[in-house]
């Protein structure tokens, strides 16, 4: 499916792929797929925790954005960083959907990043 969404891609392992795209805020915007035995996980790592400054007006910010977007994730990972994300049954994911999801994530990150700018270190 990967190949008729028309997006040049990496293929990391069986189960991982990535691809860069470019966007106004963030410039290149490394997109990561990752499927499991029923899912698809397509993110983005907008910033490192070693890049955040984390304030209350950062978080209320993320909080408005998470609430901003319909089927995407925004949230900070295990290790501390700043991620958008989509999850997606496989069963429903044809090519068109996945370039959809794919450019959701991007956009979102994207504009995300743009919202907290402020508190990021690049």
């Amino acid at each position: 499916m990967l190949k008729q969404t028309g997006y040049v891609y990496t293929t990391h392992n069986p189960t991982t792929w990535s691809m860069e795209l470019n966007r106004k805020n963030l410039g290149k915007v490394k997109v990561i797929l990752s499927t499991g035995s029923d899912i698809l996980v397509t993110f983005v790592i907008v910033a490192k925790k070693a890049q955040i400054d984390k304030t209350p007006e950062m978080m209320d910010k993320l909080l408005t954005a998470n609430h901003d977007y319909d089927y995407t994730k925004i949230g900070f990972d295990n290790d501390g960083d700043l991620f958008v994300r989509v999850d997606t049954p496989l069963r429903t994911v044809d090519a068109k959907e996945l370039k959809s999801i794919i450019d959701q994530v991007a956009n979102a990150s994207d504009e995300v990043y743009a919202k907290v700018a402020t508190w990021i270190n690049k």
